[in-house]
């Protein structure tokens, strides 16, 4: 029940007075969208040169858009006729609703909402733009914390879809319902979320960056691999270090501080050092010319950033050059057959690819099975003690000149070769089901692995269609480990009831841009896979940041999410 005898107003049509605080980049942009919709729009800055700047942003996009032929010059002259400009807070009493886009600082805006609930009819919603802060703190300074309510529009808000509607813990639901239907008025998508530290989009994004800096700092890839993986193999339209220096690497440690500290210092979420030091020493990204990337050429391509790990793979570095990638391929022997081991939904997948390419191949349950493949691939979830005995079982009966293949989701190559007679001829892959939807497979080589087998991995995988990436030794390689940690985060706020597993799937996709929800890519890989890698980091790691939530335990358990 709502707090206050006053109910909010009627839901808004346009030709109601939205009222707009702050003429930033992001205001101008709320303010454009509302009166693209047909709203009468007021914009609020105490500095004249923001509405100024302000005001010939919104003129200056609505003149490209008639030139590209998004609009024409008679709509865009209404939505500039749409629009007034004020320094004064007082020209804000007779708005029907107020969208606060101040800077991100908590007192500012509690001193804000202040005034304005002092100022304003007690029926009005008080919303606030704020990607990271308390809806609940702001709305405590007001005497209304029922019509307080977060609307978080994505930049550029005339071009993203995703408006994040967050309930603090005061708001009513009819200020959410009201706020959730002038989000649809305004053209966009609204996901309602329940107040949590980065609420959506910001705390279910953040393993994208988090675990790729780790990944980075560890040496398991160099910077271009990592980004290159995620965009081949994961179907990222950036890969995630390239994307960081583009936020600013500032900017995106200052909301993983945020979420960190905000979660009470939660392992989940602690940054790494690295990126720390990177700030500390002036390499903020695109903005001040190096980052991750080198910017300062001007190059359309700019080149990786030296210096930031050893960038070693290996104590003798198997990394081939892209021609003996290619002559390894022209090679490679595909008349013997290629017997494939491990889960049957594992297994049949991987068969399945490998017959499409036109190779041989089979699945087996037992090891002697293996005496006639050129190639053995196991691609078991099994634990690393169990894995090592099946590798050392398989190694036991391959021809002398055969390769072994093992799946690094749950074991690293070295821990799964530790009992083959063979260590020399393991090398692992890594990669997520289903393998039709992936262009690239990461090779790692284990600290005993052999030149030559890498190079006639990378032409067995290349025979088999895929592009082959080098990362180092260790659990999930960069794809697979980054993957599973983003849709593991999702689930762990679902199981918060952060919001629904529809509305956190709809906010990844249109908020920044995957290519799948990270709910509906964990069921597409397999809940069983996800939960697999993220105990098996756990293990390699021992680091409670990898620890899985019960709710995917349990999704497991009762056979997925639709029968638990």
């Amino acid at each position: 029940m709502s707090e206050s005898r006053h109910a909010p107003r009627a839901a808004l049509a346009p030709g109601a007075l939205i009222a707009v605080v702050g003429g930033g980049t992001m205001g101008s942009g709320v303010a454009q969208v509302a009166a693209s919709a047909g709203f009468q729009v007021i914009v609020q800055d105490i500095a004249p040169e923001v509405l100024n700047r302000s005001r010939r942003r919104i003129d200056d996009d609505l003149a490209r858009r008639v030139e590209r032929g998004r609009t024409d010059a008679a709509l865009a002259g209404a939505v500039r006729a749409r629009l007034s400009w004020t320094e004064t807070l007082d020209d804000l009493r007779a708005a029907d609703v107020i969208i606060e886009a101040v800077p991100e600082d908590l007192r500012l805006k509690q001193d804000l909402f202040r005034r304005l609930d002092a100022l304003c009819a007690q029926a009005v919603i008080l919303a606030s733009n704020t990607s990271s802060l308390s809806i609940s703190a702001i709305a405590a300074a007001t005497r209304r914390p029922d019509r307080v309510v977060g609307m978080h529009f994505f930049n550029p808000a005339p071009v993203m879809a995703l408006v994040e509607v967050i309930r603090g813990v005061r708001t009513s639901e009819e200020t959410a319902d009201a706020t959730i239907a002038l989000a649809r008025i305004l053209g966009k998508t609204p996901v309602q979320v329940r107040e949590a530290p980065g609420f959506v989009v910001n705390r279910v994004a953040r393993p994208f960056s988090t675990e790729a800096v780790r990944i980075l700092a560890e040496g398991g890839a160099p910077v271009q691999t990592i980004d290159r993986v995620m965009r081949e193999a994961g179907g990222y339209r950036m890969g995630p270090l390239e994307l960081i220096d583009l936020i600013g690497l500032d900017v995106n440690l200052a909301v993983s501080n945020a979420i960190y500290e905000a979660f009470f210092y939660d392992p989940r979420y602690q940054p790494h050092p690295l990126q720390q030091r990177m700030v500390d020493a002036g390499l903020l990204g695109r903005k001040s010319g190096r980052g991750f990337y080198d910017y300062s050429s001007g190059a359309s391509r700019p080149t990786p950033l030296g210096g930031l790990t050893s960038d070693v793979l290996l104590p003798t570095p198997v990394v081939l050059e892209s021609g003996e990638g290619v002559a390894a391929n022209a090679a490679w022997d595909a008349h013997g057959p290629v017997v494939v081991f491990g889960e049957p939904h594992l297994a049949d997948d991987l068969v399945h690819t490998l017959r499409a390419a036109g190779i041989v191949a089979r699945r087996a349950s037992a090891a002697i099975e293996a005496r006639d493949a050129v190639v053995a691939i196991d691609a078991g979830l099994v634990p690393r003690e169990d894995r090592a005995s099946a590798v050392a079982a398989l190694d036991a009966h391959l021809a002398p000149d055969a390769l072994l293949l093992v799946s690094t989701l749950t074991t690293s190559v070295t821990e799964a070769a530790r009992h083959a007679r063979h260590p020399d001829r393991v090398v692992g892959f890594a990669t997520l089901p289903p393998l039709s939807e992936r262009s690239l497979i990461e090779i790692q080589a284990g600290l005993r692995t052999v030149r030559d087998a890498a190079v006639r991995a990378a032409g067995f995988w290349r025979r088999a269609g895929k592009a082959v990436a080098h990362t180092a030794d260790g659990v999930a390689g960069v794809f697979p480990r980054i993957q599973a940690m983003l849709c593991h985060e999702a689930i762990v706020a679902l199981a918060a009831g952060i919001a629904s597993a529809e509305e956190i799937d709809t906010a990844m996709r249109l908020g920044v841009n995957y290519p799948q929800g990270p709910i509906e890519r964990a069921e597409r890989v397999g809940l069983g896979v996800i939960l697999a890698v993220v105990q098996a980091l756990q293990v390699e790691h021992g680091d409670p940041r990898y620890r899985p939530v019960p709710l995917l335990r349990r999704w497991v358990a009762a056979g997925g999410r639709q029968h638990a």
